[in-house]
C-alpha cells in the first residue's frame, strides 16, 4: 500500500477535492504551503529523516503542521475560529488521502487535534518556544497499541513505534 501512496495521492478525485477545497478558502493557500514548508523544515532540522516514521517525532511534525496552519491562516485572513477549522479541514483532507493504516490514520488525525489545542492556549508564543514546548510534548507522547487508547489520552501525543 505505502508503495502507491504518490499515485492515489494525485489521483483526479483527490486533486480535485484538493483545488475544491482551495476554491472555497483561496486565501488559505499560501499560508499553508508556508505553514506546510516551514514544518518539515524545522522537523528536518530537529529529528532528520525520523519524522517521516510513526514514532514521537511524527506526532510533533503532526502537532506543529497545525498550530502552524492555524497561525498563519489566522494572521493571514484575522480570524483565529476560521482559521482553526480550516486547519482541521486541510489536515484531515490529507488524512482521508494518505495511504495509511486506520490505525496510523487515527494517530496523525488524534495528534493534528492536539496541535490545534495546543494553538488556542499558545498562539502567541514566539516560533523557538512553541517548538520546544511541542518538543517537550513529543518526547512525553503515549505509545498507542489502538485506537480506542485514544479516549485516555485526549490532551497527549500519541505514537505508534518506538524510535
Amino acid at each position: 500500500m505505502k508503495n502507491m501512496g504518490f499515485r492515489r495521492l494525485i489521483n483526479k478525485g483527490n486533486a480535485w477535492s484538493f483545488v475544491v477545497l482551495f476554491l472555497r478558502h483561496p486565501f488559505n493557500l499560501v499560508p499553508t504551503l508556508l505553514a506546510t514548508y516551514e514544518t518539515v523544515e524545522i522537523s528536518n532540522e530537529h529529528y532528520g529523516r525520523l519524522h517521516h516514521k510513526n514514532n514521537y517525532t511524527n506526532a510533533f511534525r503532526h502537532a506543529l503542521w497545525n498550530f502552524l496552519i492555524a497561525k498563519k491562516c489566522s494572521k493571514w485572513r484575522g480570524n483565529t475560529q476560521k482559521a482553526i477549522r480550516f486547519a482541521e479541514k486541510i489536515t484531515s483532507w490529507h488524512e482521508k488521502f494518505s495511504p495509511n493504516e486506520p490505525l496510523e490514520r487515527e494517530m496523525d488525525l488524534h495528534n493534528n487535534h492536539v496541535g490545534r489545542k495546543f494553538f488556542i492556549i499558545s498562539e502567541e508564543l514566539p516560533l523557538d518556544e512553541v517548538v520546544l514546548r511541542l518538543k517537550e510534548k513529543a518526547e512525553k507522547s503515549k505509545h498507542l497499541k489502538n485506537v480506542e487508547d485514544l479516549k485516555n489520552y485526549s490532551n497527549d501525543l500519541v505514537h505508534i513505534e518506538n524510535v
